[in-house]
């Protein structure tokens, strides 16, 4: 397993295995495709802006794409859609020391006066080097309000030669002034699928033995971020060695036994107090922690609302059963529930006993009315419902009886004597 540099550095994965081409991309189809179209027929546009949430890779596409702009090697001589990756354009892009490729952290450049600084007193230069001048703005929704508006004509109509790459996870708060004078593409949240079947291709380049269970559930802690996950790996390698499952995983990441959230699941929708406090008896003999346990919790409540409609998977034993017992409303309603709770819980000084009344007060206020009324209906059809309610059943609805008709009595020298009284 080499994860040492020629000078015996160590190197992540994230950097060691950042993607070099268009082909490397995960989870980016659509972007590389009309990327690689465009070089191709050599429509390059001025200013592009990369928008998603973090570790999807918009850095990453921005340099492959300084790469195709500017690579020598192979002969080209134009914008190729299959940097070499080993001319000195492409070198240099890859360790971000191309005098021509400038990466600027928007973050860290706010202010009007290091924005003319950098760029647009150096825009109208001719670029040293390359075929081609790139600016990479990364954060760019930090920049100030001044800044944007010194920005706005040099994006706008800059000099041909150079290209501006403006990258964001908050594309709302860039001005629509110049989002309108790029060519925008969102990336989306990478699939568990795709992060997980990354992580084994990787796991076996570098001789880890990594299991389906451990990579997956690696994947769904990443939150559709490539970057997150290749570093819960690092920690994972340097938690276990080269073995790796999905037991040394959950440790590492302190996550909460599946059995004891089915348990949990389970003591809420049956409304099970015994059971529900006999959970966190164990939470706190075993030492887990109370809010890692309520987060687990409500995501596994999401995966159990899911499978009652009848998409994914069961998130584990017996869940089935579950969702044969009561509505995919119920189990809505608890999983916002124990959302809001987990927000409560946070800044509590005791937060088992917080978490352990928060969810009692959560399942004594959660009815399940779509299980109350399938019931009722399934009675009044004389059927029986092979869905219990959860909470005590309601008295049943009396059944509306005919009035019986009266016998004739004989008569008798009782009755006779006894006439009855005639109608008021």
């Amino acid at each position: 397993m080499e994860m040492f540099d020629e000078n015996n550095k160590y190197v992540s994965l994230a950097n060691k295995y950042r993607p070099q081409t268009f082909e490397d991309m995960v989870g980016q189809e659509n972007i590389s495709k009309t990327l690689k179209n465009a070089l191709k027929l050599g429509r390059i546009a001025h200013a592009y802006l990369f928008y998603g949430p973090r570790g999807c890779g918009k850095t990453t596409t921005a340099r492959i794409l300084a790469k195709a702009l500017n690579c020598t090697g192979n002969g080209h001589t134009k914008p190729t859609d299959e940097p070499c990756g080993k001319c000195p354009q492409c070198l240099e892009i890859a360790q971000s020391s191309d005098l021509d490729v400038l990466e600027l952290d928007a973050a860290s450049n706010t202010q009007v006066e290091k924005v003319r600084e950098a760029i647009i007193d150096t825009v109208a230069l001719a670029s040293s080097r390359d075929r081609f001048k790139v600016f990479i703005l990364d954060e760019v929704h930090m920049l100030s309000t001044s800044s944007f508006n010194a920005l706005l004509k040099t994006i706008e109509e800059p000099p041909a030669h150079v290209v501006f790459i403006l990258a964001t996870t908050e594309k709302h708060k860039v001005p629509a002034t110049i989002v309108s004078r790029c060519q925008t593409f969102r990336f989306r949240p990478i699939t568990v699928d795709e992060i997980s079947n990354h992580l084994l291709d990787l796991a076996g380049a570098e001789n880890i033995d990594l299991t389906p269970a451990a990579a997956r559930i690696i994947a769904k802690n990443a939150g559709g971020a490539m970057r997150d996950a290749l570093t819960l790996l690092d920690r994972a390698i340097a938690y276990s060695g080269e073995r790796i499952d999905e037991k040394l995983v959950g440790e590492m990441l302190g996550l909460t036994p599946d059995e004891l959230i089915a348990q949990a699941v389970n003591a809420l929708t049956q409304k099970d107090s015994a059971a529900l406090h006999q959970v966190f008896e164990t939470l706190k003999n075993e030492g887990f922690d109370a809010n890692a346990f309520l987060k687990d919790l409500k995501n596994t409540l999401g995966d159990l609302f899911y499978f009652s409609l009848g998409q994914g998977e069961e998130p584990f034993d017996g869940a089935k059963a579950i969702t044969a017992q009561v509505s995919s409303g119920f189990l809505a309603a608890l999983s916002r529930k124990v959302n809001k709770l987990i927000e409560e819980v946070k800044f509590s000084d005791n937060t088992l006993v917080s978490a352990e009344v928060g969810l009692f007060t959560v399942m004594d206020s959660c009815l399940d009315i779509d299980g109350f009324i399938r019931r009722l209906e399934a009675l009044e059809r004389g059927e029986v419902s092979s869905s219990r309610p959860s909470g005590p059943a309601p008295a049943p609805r009396p059944a509306v009886q005919a009035a019986p008709v009266s016998k004739p009595r004989p008569h008798t020298a009782a009755h006779a004597a006894n006439p009855a009284p005639a109608p008021e």
